[in-house]
Order: structure tokens, then sequence, then C-alpha cells
């Protein structure tokens, strides 16, 4: 007759052998992930300005939001070629958005030592200024496989703004208002040459085509890319932000 309880704990051994083995794959599994797969594919790995773009890097950069603001300010002291400073608190002393609108931690940013901004100073959150510097080096790239030139300027209508997202003065608060949304209206070459979205969007096919290319690129980098597709009141600009909600448009 057999002994119910060596039985019983062979049964134990046994059960505990499985969960041990599946514990050693799950921890051999993860330590090969984070030591094989490039960190910018891995949302739980900080950001590198310095590594290409990855799967993750939309969510590293999502994540300053929840971390404390030294952080985010860190990197953007640390990226090589991004010129920036911080920007002096803002708070409108009077107005609707007088207990809403502006900041108190944000970054003034100038563009880079490749490519400049114009006009040539916008304020911005610090996770929606490190996106714009990952997107311009894209869009560097984008001009150099396009038009065979890099990228030199790109024009804006800046970053802040104390309004709704309606023209009307009705609706949610746009991103505008806390300097967490930037809206550009064209990329200016080595040798001059503009492509302008409110001309170009529907304009000559290589100019069109690396318009889209660019929307496109925001998309891997920012919460929300809206382009002239849209709606009519983008017709000349792309609005991008790091705000709550997702889009591509």
């Amino acid at each position: 007759m057999r002994n119910p309880v060596t039985s019983r704990n062979k049964a134990q051994l046994w059960r505990s052998g499985v969960i041990i083995l599946f514990l050693a794959i799950i921890g051999g599994g993860i330590w090969a992930v984070n030591r094989y797969v490039p960190p910018q594919h891995l949302f739980w790995k900080p950001l590198d300005t310095n590594r290409p773009l990855g799967f993750a890097t939309k969510q590293q950069l999502f994540a300053f939001n929840l971390k404390p603001s030294e952080i985010c300010l860190s990197v953007a002291r640390d990226t090589a070629g991004f010129q920036s400073g911080v920007a002096d608190p803002l708070r409108p002393k009077s107005g609707a958005g007088k207990d809403v609108c502006g900041w108190d931690i944000a970054l003034n940013v100038t563009g880079t030592d490749k490519v400049i901004f114009a006009p040539r100073q916008t304020q911005m959150q610090c996770p929606l200024s490190l996106a714009a510097f990952l997107w311009q080096r894209e869009v560097d790239a984008l001009a150099e496989k396009h038009f065979g030139q890099p990228l030199a300027k790109i024009h804006h209508f800046g970053s802040y703004s104390c309004r709704r997202q309606r023209g009307n003065g009705s609706g949610r608060w746009s991103e505008h208002a806390f300097a967490n949304a930037w809206d550009v209206a064209s990329f200016e070459l080595q040798d001059g040459t503009r492509i302008i979205i409110q001309k170009d969007w529907n304009g000559p096919r290589k100019k069109a085509n690396f318009l889209r290319e660019v929307r496109d690129a925001a998309c891997g980098i920012f919460r929300v890319t809206l382009s002239p597709d849209f709606n009519a009141a983008h017709y000349d600009h792309f609005h991008l932000d790091m705000g709550p909600t997702r889009s591509c448009r």
C-alpha cells in the first residue's frame, strides 16, 4: 500500500520543481531581452536620445509625465546638439485661463546645432521638446532621402497659446495652453528650398511624398499628429502634441 504522505510530498516537490523551472525560464528570458534587445524597443527602459527610434520610443517619452521633472530636464541637458534652456515660469494674471494656462517648468527651445527654428525660440514642456528633437532628426534624414541635402530650418507657428481647442472659446483646453503642442508650417533645406504644408501637401509629388513621410514619422513620436488630412483647420500646418489622447491623421 502506498504511503499517502509520501505521495503527497512527491506531488508537492513536482509542482515546486515545475514552478522553479517556469520562473527560471521567465527570468532567463527577461535577462536575455534586457541584454540583447536595444533599449529603444523596451518600454520599461529610459529614453536615450542618442539612439535611433524604436518600438518603445513614444511610450518612453510619455513616461516622463509620470516622473519628476528633473529627470526629463536632465535628459534634455545631456542630449548632444539639442539647443534649449529652462524657461521662466508663466501663469496668466487675468483672463479665462488665468488658473489653467501656462507652466511651472518648461524649456526655451531654439533647435539643434544643425537645424534651427524660425521663429528662433519657442517654449515647450520638456517631453514635447525631446519629441521635437527626435522628430527633426527624422525629418533631416527624409530631406536627404528625397532632396539629397540636409534640413536647415523648421518654420513654425509656436507652441504656447492660452486657448481652448475650439476657436469659439468652448470645449476642452488645448494642449497649446500648457506649451504641450507645437504647430509646424514648413521646412527649409540647406539651399533655401521651402516645402510648405499649405502649398505642397497636394503639390508636386516629391514634396507631397516628403510631407506625408514627415507626418508619418511624427506619428511614431508624438501622442497626437494632425495634418491637412484631419480637417480644414489644419490645411497649413501639422499639429503635434504630447497630451493624454492619441491620434494620427
